[in-house]
This record gives structure tokens, sequence and C-alpha cells, in this order.
């Protein structure tokens, strides 16, 4: 288990997740953000240097005498500052901070701190080195230039620099803090004071560009894997702008659409529409105008016919009356929709047979008619068919036979009629032809089907041989005609025809 400094536990599991994040949760330092120096500084500024104060306080009247008051001030303020000041330098130095931040620079990189610390060092040089001018202002530019260039380490090494040679002036008289012309004790004390401002002064601003510097890592990692996650998917992402013009593609879209991602980068939605249908620019359409919800449609693009694609278009987040932008995913479902297709052809087909049964049979007249309601000009003619004397065929040759005469039959009847036709098997020998025609050319039809029945043998098995004819009766659908009184009008054709002596053909007035 990894914990941060200030012991705030970080689960395994987190950090197999994202190593990136977990990374930036668990390697905690405290200076790292505001919550962690404020921290810092009630435990190493305040808490401590209190206690330290009191102790060195009673010991130093109890021992030699000294007033109390002034050494509390002086032990508090001398606690304070080493602890501030130095505790993250050496906890730096110690945890190989520092050994990991020269490790993982270029050589440039190093090139360039190096260049910055001494620059800083040598002002800092300039400001000490001298007791006439109160110089003490210009650390504090070379200490920021530290702090946006090379971050919070580089800023408590600087302060540290700070302390280290100021503390040498001081011990040899030196310095701006001699213009003061005060007891050495006072002039310690500024300068911690002046160390203090120094350290709160840069440490923010190293604490901020750190934490934006992390923030814009964290979101290059996850935009890199975001974008393995999509160029690796198998459904096809398209962005949109609130004008419908493509700003990102990704995913199988040349597979799916002939076009590569980089080609489809900058053109309009009726672009991307011409390649994928026109049912994705009503789903967009319709998609635009609700501004909610998740839609979504099948379609088959362009020169693609052997794919189905199912498009969802989901609207992004918008401001009320403004669309910033949408997020068209395309998936192939060819697979599930060929196995679709396949349970509902099972489901309505006929098992002997092979044709639609009386369900499936039914449903597409329904749909049929409903079509032609919308277009009074397109015709349907429904042909009922009857097998002649078919229970004498079962009742001579058996039900095998009768099988096999009803199969060989249901053959002829999708051999002669058309690819736009729908043959079904309503029950036993019965079937029926739906024909997308008028009643003439349905008669035509149905007038080569029966001598076509008729013509050979329907079963020929060793010495058994069955002939048979069918008889046909016809009806079109009239304007306002419903689906029982178009069957019942084919249903009393086909009872004229078995009255005229079957293997005929007859058609409602």
């Amino acid at each position: 288990m990894v914990r941060s400094t200030w012991a705030r536990p970080c689960w395994p599991h987190t950090c197999c997740v994202c190593p990136g994040v977990a990374r930036a949760r668990c390697d905690r330092d405290i200076l790292t953000d505001g919550r962690t120096i404020v921290r810092f500084l009630l435990a190493a500024g305040l808490a401590a240097p209190l206690l330290g104060a009191i102790l060195g306080t009673a010991v130093a009247a109890a021992i030699f005498g000294q007033p109390a008051w002034p050494s509390f001030v002086r032990w508090f303020c001398s606690n304070a500052l080493g602890f501030v000041i130095f505790t993250p330098f050496f906890k730096a130095v110690f945890d190989g901070s520092y050994a990991r931040a020269l490790e993982s620079q270029s050589r440039t990189d190093l090139l360039r701190g190096i260049a910055m610390f001494a620059a800083h060092a040598g002002v800092t040089l300039i400001v000490f080195g001298q007791s006439r001018m109160p110089l003490l202002f210009l650390p504090f530019p070379t200490l920021l230039l530290l702090s946006f260039g090379l971050g919070r380490l580089a800023t408590q090494a600087g302060v540290m620099m700070v302390a280290v040679i100021g503390a040498i002036a001081l011990i040899h008289h030196g310095g701006p803090m001699t213009i003061l012309h005060q007891d050495m004790a006072f002039e310690v004390v500024c300068f911690q004071l002046y160390l203090a401002v120094l350290l709160c002064t840069a440490l923010p601003v190293a604490t901020i560009v750190a934490s934006r510097a992390e923030a814009r890592t964290l979101l290059a990692e996850r935009e890199e894997l975001l974008r393995l996650v999509m160029a690796h998917s198998p459904d096809a992402i398209i962005g949109l702008d609130g004008a419908g013009v493509c700003r990102w593609a990704d995913g199988p879209v040349y597979d799916y659409l002939g076009l590569d991602p980089d080609t489809l980068v900058g053109l309009p939605i009726d672009a991307v529409v011409a390649r994928a249908g026109l049912a994705l620019g009503q789903l967009y359409r319709e998609t635009v105008r609700g501004h909610d919800g998740l839609r979504t449609v099948e379609l088959r693009p362009a020169g693609q016919a052997h794919l189905t694609l199912e498009a969802s278009l989901r609207i992004a987040p918008h401001d009320p009356g403004q669309m910033v932008g949408s997020v068209i995913t395309l998936r192939d479902i060819t697979v599930r929709k060929a196995r679709e297709m396949a349970i509902s052809r099972r489901i309505e087909t006929d098992d002997l047979t092979g044709v639609f049964n009386r369900a499936g049979f039914r449903q597409r007249l329904a749909r049929a008619i409903e079509t032609a309601d919308d277009m009074p000009d397109r015709r349907l003619t429904l042909a009922l068919i009857d097998v002649d004397h078919f229970k004498a065929i079962n009742d001579t040759h058996g039900h095998a036979a009768g099988d096999a005469a009803l199969v060989e039959i249901a053959r002829r009847l999708m051999t002669g009629t058309r690819e736009a036709d729908v043959v079904g098997r309503l029950s036993g020998d019965e079937f029926a032809i739906l024909f997308r025609c008028g009643v003439e050319a349905a008669r035509a039809i149905c007038d080569r089907i029966v001598r076509l029945v008729a013509a050979e043998p329907i079963v020929t098995a060793g010495n058994v041989v069955v002939l048979a004819s069918i008889s046909c009766g016809l009806a079109e659908l009239r304007p306002g005609m419903s689906r029982e009184a178009l069957f019942d009008g084919a249903d009393l054709a086909l009872y004229e025809a078995k009255r005229a002596g079957r293997n005929a053909v007859r058609a409602v007035a």
C-alpha cells in the first residue's frame, strides 16, 4: 500500500487502474498544493516552534535567568523560520526528490537550470556582499524565475541559497541587515522575517505552476489513452461542432464509410450523410430539433451494401438555445442483423415447404395494404390456391407422398412467380400468392403456374407417380377494401374455379 505524506491511503486497485493518476495522488510532498502548505505551516511554523520556544524559554530562565518574553520571541522565531525553510529542502534531499529530478532532466534542461541557479546565486551574492544599499528585493525576481522555470524543488533550493549566503554575511557582520544598526539578535530576527516573506512569495507561485504542469501531464495522458481507445474501438466515432461540421473522427471510419478519418475532418454533416445514408441526415435533424436524448437508426452506407450499421447520435451539453456539438457513433451490426433476420425468417417460414407460413404471409399482406393506401396508384392482387383432390393423394399414396407433393407444388409456385411476389402456405394444401400488379397480369401468371403444375408428375418415387392440379381464385385490392374483404373475394373466385371443374383460374368481377 502506498501512502501520501499525510498518511492518506491509496489502495492498490486505484494505482492499477491509472498509473498516472496514482502517481499524482500518491507521490504527494508537504508543499504540493495549498492544503498541504497550510498544514505544513501550522505544524512546522506554529505548533513545533511553539513547543520548542516554551521549553527553550523555561531552560534559559531557569539556568541563565533570562527574561521570559524576549527569550520566548527569539526561540519561537528561530525555530519557526528554521523548520519552515530547512524542513522541505532536507526532506526533498533525503527522500530522493532532487536525485530523481536531476535524473529525469535532459542535458539541455540541466544546462538551463544551472544557468538560472547561477544567476540567482550571483544576484544573492551581490545583495549580501555589500552593506551600503538595501537591495533585498533583488533576489525576488530570480527566485520567481526559478519557480516558473523549474518548479517547487528549485524554489526551495533557491530560498536555501539565500538563507546560507545571508547567514554567512550576518556572521561576518556584513550584508544589508547591518544598515539597521541594531544588535545581532535583532538583525537575525529581521533576516528570518525576510526569508519568510521570500518563501511565502515564491512558494505559492511554484505550487501553482507545479499543479498546472501536473494537470497538463495528466490531461495529456488521458488524451493519449482516449485516442488509443478510440483508434482500437470497433465503433466509428465522429464529432461535430454546433454548425454540423466534423471536427474529429476515429475508429474504423474508412471500413464503414470509405473515408479516412483525417479526410472527414472539416466536412459538413451533408458529406457524412452522403456516405452513410439519408437515414443519418434525418436522425441528425430530429435530434438537433429535439435537443435531447440518445437516438439511433439503422442504415446501409453507400457502396457498402453488405454492411448494416447502427448510427447513434447524442447532443453535447449545451447552453439554452445553443448547441455546442454532437457525437455520432457508427456500429457494425451486420452479423446481429443477419441473425435477427434468420430468426425472424424461421418464425415466419413454413417448416415443410420453405415458403412463408400463415402469420408471415398475413404480416406482409398487411404491410403491402398499408403501403398501397399511401400510394393509391399501386395495385395488389391476392391469389388463393388449393391442390385439387389432395385428400385422395394422402389416402392413396400416404402422408409422405402428400408432403412431397406439397413441397414440389410450393417449389413450382416459387418458380412461376416474380421476385417481388410473396408466396405463402396458409394451411394444409392451401397456398396464397400476393402479386404486386393488377388482376389481369396476375391472372396470366396464375394460368402459367396452373399449366406448370399439371404438366409433369409432382411425385416420382419408385413405382409411385403422382399427378396433381391446382385451382386458383384472384381478387384485386380496391380503394377502401379491407384485408378480410380481399380474402373473401379471392375465396369466392376459388370456389368458382372448383365449381368449373378445377385445374382452372378465376377472378372476381
